[in-house]
């Protein structure tokens, strides 16, 4: 309960194919009193066996603990970004 329906999809992908998901989305709440805000939020995949994280928290941009696929959230579907 409180969690969107493919949020669960999206945890699930990250943990089968063992990559970081980061899903972005504009947030235009803040429209009305300065710049459209960009939001994210990271699928980490689940730890190993022996513990151990493909991913660590405050990693360094170019890391490769960054998330490994972004999308772009828009209502209905996603979008996959690339990057230049």
């Amino acid at each position: 309960m409180g969690e969107e329906c493919d949020h669960v999809h999206i945890i699930a992908l990250s943990d089968a194919l063992g990559v970081a998901i980061r899903v972005v989305y504009l947030d235009r709440s803040s429209c009305d009193n300065g710049p459209v805000a960009v939001n994210h939020h990271d699928f980490i995949p689940a730890a190993s066996a022996d513990g151990s994280s493909s991913l660590s928290s405050g990693a360094p941009p170019g890391n490769p603990a960054e998330p490994f696929v972004t999308l772009l959230y828009r209502p209905g579907h996603y979008d996959i970004l690339y990057r230049r």
